[in-house]
C-alpha cells in the first residue's frame, strides 16, 4: 500500500512507517519525491495518526510546497473542491464509485448517507442519472463544499437534495421510500442500519461498506443479516466486492444487500 494519498493538488502522507514515527527530515524527503513524481501536486501535508471524531478529520500539518488546504480533484468526469482539514475524502475509492453507479437505474430514487462533499451523489448523478437523489451529511463544511461541487458540475440543487444533519434524525419515513440506499461510512450497522431500513421497501438495494480481516468476512455478513432481523426486516446479501486494502489481509468491502421484507 502507498504511504500517501493524492487528492488533486494536495498529497497527504502518513506520519509513521512500520509503527515508527517519521522524522521531519524523512517527511520532507518523501514530500520532495512526491512533488517530483506528481506534477499536479503543489502541497504536501502529513496527517494525524488517526482519523478524528464523527466528521473523520485528519488534522494535517504542512510539510512542503504551497501552504494550502483546499484540494481540487477530478474523477469519473466530475470535479470536486474541498478543504482536506475539515472534510473527509478518499481518492482511492474512485473505481468503487464508478462500479456502484453502474448498478443504479434511471428510474431509481437514491439515498446517500454520510454524503461528505458530494462525491458519491455527484458521480452517481453523472454516470447513472437516477430520477432523484437525496444526500444527508452531518458536517457543515462538507455541505458548503458539496454545494460548490454541484455548481462545478453544473447540477442544480433540485436534482440532488442536500440535507445537513445527523443521519439518525434526518433519515425517517418522512423522506419517502428509496430504491437504493448508499451507506459508505464503514462498520456502522449497529447504529445506522435501522434508519436506513426505515426508508426501504421490498426489493430496495443497500450498498454497505465494511472494514474487516478477510478471515472475518463471512461472520460479518451474518451479523448484517442478524441485525436486520432484530430490527424486524429480512435481508439477503446479494454480492460482495473488495473496494480497497486497509492493512495486510484487512480490506474494505462493498456489500450489496437486497431487502426481502
Amino acid at each position: 500500500m502507498a504511504s500517501y494519498d493524492i487528492i488533486g493538488n494536495i498529497a497527504i502522507i502518513k506520519p509513521e512507517i512500520n509503527g515508527k514515527k517519521k522524522t521531519k527530515k524523512e517527511l520532507v524527503n518523501e514530500a520532495n519525491v512526491i512533488i517530483k513524481d506528481h506534477k499536479s501536486v503543489k502541497t504536501v501535508v502529513s496527517k494525524s495518526d488517526r482519523i478524528k471524531g464523527r466528521l473523520r478529520t485528519i488534522k494535517p500539518k504542512h510539510v512542503l510546497g504551497e501552504k494550502n488546504l483546499v484540494a481540487r480533484y477530478v474523477e469519473n468526469g466530475c470535479e470536486f473542491v474541498l478543504d482536506v482539514s475539515t472534510c473527509y475524502f478518499s481518492s482511492r475509492l474512485s473505481n468503487d464509485r464508478k462500479r456502484l453507479a453502474s448498478k443504479i437505474k434511471k428510474t431509481n430514487k437514491v439515498l446517500c448517507m454520510f454524503a461528505g462533499v458530494g462525491v458519491y451523489p455527484i458521480v452517481i448523478k453523472k454516470l447513472a442519472n437516477p430520477k432523484e437523489i437525496v444526500a444527508v451529511e452531518l458536517g457543515r463544511d462538507c455541505c458548503k463544499y458539496f454545494k460548490k461541487n454541484l455548481i462545478l458540475n453544473k447540477i442544480s440543487e433540485n436534482r440532488i437534495k442536500i440535507i445537513q444533519g445527523d443521519v439518525k434524525k434526518k433519515v425517517t419515513k418522512d423522506l419517502g421510500i428509496f430504491n437504493v440506499v448508499v451507506m459508505t461510512r464503514p462498520n456502522l450497522r449497529d447504529t445506522f442500519l435501522e434508519p436506513a431500513l426505515s426508508v426501504c421497501r421490498k426489493g430496495t438495494k443497500i450498498f454497505y461498506h465494511l472494514f474487516c480481516h478477510e478471515d472475518d468476512l463471512d461472520s460479518e455478513l451474518v451479523k448484517l443479516v442478524d441485525v436486520s432481523r432484530n430490527i424486524g426486516r429480512r435481508v439477503k446479501v446479494k454480492n460482495v466486492e473488495r473496494a480497497g486494502d486497509i492493512a495486510p489481509y484487512k480490506h474494505r468491502y462493498m456489500v450489496e444487500i437486497k431487502v426481502l421484507s
